[in-house]
């Protein structure tokens, strides 16, 4: 089987902007990790253009920003009425503060968003990454590298306006729902325009690649568990155009959420089998699940993944914690 056909738009390079709908324009901003570039979108309307996620906040992503909107015919500095961030991952989060200075519009998040958001950017610093990261097998040397690297400050804009799941805002020219969806992140939001059936999807339903599910320092517990439920919640939109944050547009969303659950089941049974026996720990698990080769990045987030894998299975009765030191898993 083939799997769900990726769409036909959106096919420009990396750091161009398309059409992709009447009035909504993707742009792909690079971005300085694997994933290559994150997808923004500039939505046109009455009261001015609406942003949906920013990128990074780095050279490569600002002139991206400066030559892409002015392709599209948005004035940076004078068009824009809102940014819509869709969660607080630096590469949709990262250059919203840019953004506003440049444009004076306002920074929307989910109330609970923007809390959490100050609570990590603004208290960041790599102490409880490290431990977490050592608490669940990572030797401590590599753990600190990691820190060092993904738990650099991030400056947030001044201005953050709250946004409440179920909402309508304005959007182009029409309005769009806000949905709660997480699991990739606590307090994601997609925004879905039911009269037009787009979905803009967030990092919440990718092609191509699954979206990374993770227990991290500042999870809520149980993220797999939200995120099964969370994707069946919205498996049945009306929703003919996807545009997610990274990967190619597709057009069938519940085929999609069918792959994904399909895919988080496979991967369940297969840790579920890792840990017959003798106990292992989470990262002890994820250098035999995930493929090797990966950088330091990608490794934090194989672990971030099958942490929250084991904790389901615990969760569900197929495998139990065991705490000696750091911790394992073995199944039951």
């Amino acid at each position: 089987m083939d799997g769900v056909a990726p769409s036909k738009r959106g096919t420009q390079p990396v750091g161009e902007a398309a059409t992709v709908a009447a009035g909504i324009y993707q742009l792909k901003v690079p971005v300085p990790i694997p994933l290559v570039f994150v997808s923004a979108y500039l939505v046109e309307g009455e009261d001015g253009w609406t942003i949906i996620d920013t990128g990074f906040d780095y050279p490569e992503g600002r002139e991206t920003w400066e030559v892409g909107a002015k392709a599209v015919g948005c004035d940076l500095r004078r068009d824009v009425s809102r940014i819509v961030v869709t969660h607080f991952h630096p590469d949709h989060l990262g250059a919203a503060h840019w953004l506003q200075g440049i444009s004076g519009a306002p920074v929307c998040m989910l109330e609970s968003e923007i809390e959490n958001s100050r609570e990590i950017w603004d208290n960041a610093g790599p102490a409880l990454f490290v431990e977490h990261l050592v608490g669940n097998g990572m030797d401590r040397p590599l753990a600190e590298r990691a820190g060092a690297k993904m738990r650099m400050g991030l400056t947030l804009p001044e201005k953050m306006v709250s946004l409440r799941a179920g909402e309508e805002i304005l959007l182009g020219t029409g309005t769009a729902r806000v949905v709660h969806v997480p699991g990739h992140a606590d307090h994601q939001i997609m925004l879905h325009d039911e009269e037009r059936k787009i979905l803009f999807a967030a990092d919440h339903v990718l092609l191509k690649i699954t979206p990374n599910v993770g227990s991290w320092p500042e999870s809520e517990p149980n993220p797999l568990a939200r995120y099964l439920k969370s994707i069946r919640n919205v498996r049945d939109l009306p929703a003919d155009l996807v545009l997610p944050g990274h990967g190619p547009l597709f057009h069938d969303l519940r085929g999609r959420i069918d792959e994904l659950l399909r895919h988080h089941e496979e991967r369940l049974e297969l840790m579920r089998r890792e840990i017959e026996g003798a106990p292992k720990t989470p990262f002890e698990v994820s250098r035999k699940v995930f493929r090797y080769g990966l950088s330091l990045y990608e490794r934090c987030f194989a672990l971030a993944e099958t942490l929250a894998h084991l904790e389901h299975l615990v969760l569900e009765g197929r495998a139990e914690k065991v705490e000696d030191g750091s911790a394992s898993f073995r199944a039951v």
